[in-house]
C-alpha cells in the first residue's frame, strides 16, 4: 500500500537511482517508506535504515529496515552482507509522520509537546539542552544551525528565563521567541522554523552524521553507482556541494523543485543532487 504523502522527490529520485534488477539499493532514511516502496516496485534489492525506532516499528513488512543511523551506512550494510551497492538514497527532511504525530517537538505548531526531537532514544533532549548549555555554545550554535538575525537575542532571552522556570516544553520556547521579535506574525513563523530546525540539528548532531554517512556511502557504492541525496536547507547543501567535489566522484546533476507544485512550506526548499562514482 502506497503512503497518503508522497516524497517531494519521489519519481526524480529514483529514477536518478537507474535501478537494475536484482541491483542493490539502500534507502538511508527510510522515513514512511516511498522512496523504499518504488525501489523495491523497480526491480530492486533494498535495504532501508532509519534512526528513529517508531518508523521502523511502522514499516511494512516486506521490506528489510534496520534501525541505526546513517552516519553508520557502511558498518550496517557491511553487518548485513549487503556490499558493493549500485546505489544510495539520502533524504535528509523529517518524515510527515513525525511532523504530525508529535510528542518529540518537531514541530511548532503543537505547543503541548515537550522539547525532545532526537531521532533515537539517547543523548541530550533539546530541553536538556536549553537547560544545561553554557551561554557562548548556546549563542554560537544557535546563530550557525538557525541562521536567524533574532538568534542572539533568543539566546540571550533562553539564558535569562532558564535561571527561574525550566523550558520543557514547545509553548515554552514559543513565548520567549514571542517576547524578542515583534514582528508580524509571518516573521515569527520563519523564525520559529529556523530556532526548530537548528535545535533539532544540534541534538542530533545532524551536520557530522551526514558527513559521515556520505562518506559511508561511497566506501561501499560500486564504480558508475549513484549516490542521490535530498536536501532542504542551505546548511545540509554546502556540505553535500562540498562532498561533491571528491576526486571520487564525476558527474553532478541537480533538480530544483517547480514553483507551481502544492507543498509544505519546508519542502519548497528542496534540492536534488544526484552524484556518480568514478
Amino acid at each position: 500500500m502506497r503512503n497518503k504523502h508522497t516524497p517531494v522527490f519521489l519519481n526524480e529520485a529514483v529514477d536518478a537511482l537507474e535501478i537494475q534488477n536484482e541491483g542493490r539499493y539502500i534507502d538511508a532514511t527510510y522515513g514512511e517508506g516511498g522512496h523504499s516502496q518504488e525501489i523495491i516496485a523497480r526491480g530492486g534489492r533494498l535495504l532501508a535504515i532509519d534512526a528513529d525506532r517508531n518508523q521502523v516499528k511502522k514499516s511494512i513488512d516486506s521490506i528489510n529496515v534496520v534501525q541505526g543511523n546513517f552516519a553508520d551506512i557502511q558498518q550496517i550494510a557491511e553487518s548485513h552482507s549487503f556490499t558493493p551497492v549500485s546505489g544510495v538514497l539520502f533524504d535528509f527532511g523529517l518524515s510527515m509522520g513525525q511532523i504530525r504525530e508529535g510528542g518529540k517537538g518537531f514541530s511548532f505548531e503543537r505547543r503541548d509537546d515537550p522539547l525532545d526531537m532526537r531521532l533515537k532514544e539517547t543523548g541530550m533532549t533539546v530541553a536538556e539542552y536549553l537547560q544545561s548549555t553554557d551561554p557562548e555554545t548556546l549563542t554560537y550554535e544557535l546563530m550557525k544551525y538557525s541562521e536567524d538575525i533574532y538568534s542572539p537575542k533568543i539566546a540571550r532571552k533562553i539564558i535569562q528565563m532558564r535561571s527561574s522556570e525550566p523550558i520543557e516544553k514547545v509553548q515554552d520556547l514559543i513565548t520567549i521567541i514571542d517576547s524578542v521579535i515583534k514582528a508580524d506574525m509571518n516573521t515569527q513563523k520563519k523564525s520559529y522554523a529556523r530556532i526548530f530546525q537548528a535545535l533539532r540539528i544540534i541534538v542530533n548532531d545532524e551536520m557530522n552524521n551526514i558527513k559521515k554517512g556520505l562518506q559511508g556511502a561511497l566506501n561501499i557504492t560500486k564504480k558508475n553507482g549513484k549516490i542521490v541525496i535530498i536536501t532542504f536547507h542551505s546548511l545540509e547543501d554546502r556540505i553535500v556541494k562540498s562532498f561533491a567535489r571528491n576526486g571520487e566522484l564525476g558527474e553532478e546533476s541537480v533538480i530544483h523543485v517547480e514553483k507551481n507544485r502544492r507543498l509544505a512550506p519546508f519542502e519548497r526548499s528542496a534540492v536534488l543532487r544526484v552524484l556518480t562514482i568514478k
